[in-house]
């Protein structure tokens, strides 16, 4: 019985090695593919590259000057109104100098308002009271003058004695004027020139007062128009640039209804395109996922080619026509920033009817 084991044995380790080496030889069979790649619904087209953005453009928000940010009031995916704050920077060193500034205002509105009320009504007596002194100073010269003008008897009157009461009375006269030109000087009130630089100085207080009130007003960050906050790059505690070149801007924001998607045309089909044609973009990673899209605008002015495909036959050296459409999104999973495949109806290729 034993001489028979081996054998046996024998012949079904063989059998099992013959099992094997075609079961390792057999090829698999091709899994199906669940969404196969994007075909194009029209006869004629023109494939392109289309980079969803939103409708107003993304819109990259800065900052008016470098300044520590303070508060933070959205997240991405917020919508946000026209006008609704997005982040506040500080604004402790523009509140002092506000507080500086209102003050330099004060002082130039008060110096103003004073030539404006002149002359003061306390002191228009002073100097009504000096014309009376230098009128009465006057009179009495002249009577000193008209007694020795009288005297009829020569040499009565030395001829100096005569002189000095002449001149006495002129010199009389010229204060009496001098005093009551100073009273009309006083009572026209501010010269204009002296008004004029007054007001300039109040103005330029003025001016500076708005300055730093609207740099605090700008210190609050705000939506520039109704959309949604794409995304947030900034916390509190960081310092906001507005000199250095930012990687990323502080926020990305953007109207997105409708969506836009920014197609791209490789330059040697850019003579098939036909402007406002039908286009129908496709999803990737699932081809039945589509959205129709309506024309919105060709920019004509070629531009290097940025967004690539990954196809082995695709060129990098080449430009691109791009073109602007829009879509409804809907509650189809498609975001500004996603990669899309288009093809937009063109005219027919070489050789093609």
């Amino acid at each position: 019985m034993m001489k028979y084991i081996l054998p046996i044995l024998a012949g079904v380790g063989l059998m099992l090695g013959i099992i094997m080496v075609f079961v390792y030889l057999m090829t698999p069979p091709t899994p199906p593919i669940p969404f196969p790649p994007a075909k194009s619904p029209y006869i004629h087209a023109v494939a392109g590259v289309g980079i969803v953005e939103a409708a107003s453009e993304d819109l990259e928000i800065g900052t008016p000057f470098t300044e520590i940010v303070q508060e933070v009031y959205v997240k991405a995916g917020n919508y946000a109104e026209k006008g609704a704050p997005l982040f506040k920077l500080e604004t402790e060193s523009l509140e002092s100098e506000l507080a500086e500034v209102q003050g330099d205002y004060q002082v130039a509105y008060a110096n103003y308002q004073k030539q404006l009320d002149l002359p003061r009504p306390e002191d228009v007596p002073i100097y009504e009271d000096l014309v009376g002194q230098a009128n009465a100073t006057y009179l009495q010269k002249l009577n000193a003058f008209g007694i020795v003008k009288k005297v009829t008897i020569p040499k009565a009157v030395s001829a100096d004695e005569f002189d000095d009461r002449k001149f006495s009375v002129e010199i009389a006269k010229y204060a009496l004027d001098e005093a009551e030109d100073r009273l009309a000087l006083l009572e026209a009130g501010a010269w204009i020139a002296d008004l004029e630089i007054y007001r300039a100085e109040l103005r330029k207080t003025e001016a500076r007062v708005k300055v730093v009130k609207t740099k605090i007003e700008r210190s609050t960050i705000r939506a520039p128009l109704s959309g949604m906050v794409l995304q947030v790059n900034t916390h509190v505690g960081e310092t906001a640039s507005a000199t250095e070149l930012l990687v990323r801007p502080l926020m990305l924001f953007g109207s997105v209804d409708p969506l836009h998607i920014r197609i791209d045309i490789d330059e040697e089909d850019v003579w098939r395109v036909i402007p406002g044609a039908a286009g129908t973009a496709f999803v990737r990673g699932n081809s039945e996922i589509t959205v129709p899209l309506e024309f919105v605008r060709l920019e004509p002015f070629l531009i290097p080619k940025r967004y690539l495909t990954g196809d082995n036959d695709e060129r990098v050296d080449t430009r691109v026509l791009q073109q602007i459409y829009e879509f409804e999104r809907g509650d189809r999973p498609i975001y500004p920033g996603q990669v899309m495949d288009v093809f937009l109806e063109a005219k027919p290729n070489l050789g093609e009817s």
